[in-house]
């Protein structure tokens, strides 16, 4: 069972390379690289910032769970039949939020590694922890901004919706013959 539950995010979440690699993914790389660099010049400095990133990244995603409920919370019949009307995925809405959250669980599991390394470790297993803890911690904070864009873009949706009946893609209700 899980592993259908699993499916149907990765669906929803349909990764494509060009949706990756945008802004937020290239603000994590940035941070990756440096985390790299300060690991060999200030291993204690990286390894100090994995507490707080732990708070910054629970917070994320708590407001991440609320934006999707928020969103589902609107998506009522009327509004289903809406965006079928248009072929509209309603999932789509839900994806960049989606994304964000299950970004967010990577990072605090690699943060959760990252503050139990020790200062003394050695220099290099410190640097292949920070660099990608680094990267995905910040590219969960910084893909935030593409899910608020999809949640603007979402409530013009639902405003242009208020124009449209509610009963837009209903079938025709068709007199039935009484059987005999």
């Amino acid at each position: 069972m899980a592993s259908r539950i699993n499916r149907h995010l990765w669906r929803a979440l349909d990764f494509r390379l060009s949706e990756l690699l945008r802004a937020d993914f290239g603000t994590g790389a940035a941070f990756g690289v440096a985390a790299l660099i300060l690991s060999f010049s200030h291993p204690d400095a990286v390894l100090r910032a994995a507490p707080g990133a732990i708070g910054v990244v629970g917070v994320i995603v708590g407001a991440v769970i609320a934006g999707i409920s928020f969103q589902a919370a609107f998506m009522d019949q009327a509004f289903l039949r809406k965006l079928r009307a248009i072929q509209s995925e309603p999932v789509y809405y839900l994806a960049p939020f989606l994304f964000t959250a299950v970004l967010g669980v990577i990072s605090m599991l690699a943060l959760i590694v990252m503050s139990a390394v020790s200062p003394q470790a050695p220099e290099t297993l410190i640097a292949l922890i920070s660099a990608p803890t680094t990267l995905l911690t910040t590219w969960t904070i910084a893909s935030l901004i593409p899910g608020l864009s999809t949640l603007v873009q979402f409530v013009g949706l639902k405003m242009d919706a208020l124009d449209v009946p509610d009963d837009v893609a209903l079938p025709e209700a068709q007199p039935q013959l009484p059987q005999q």
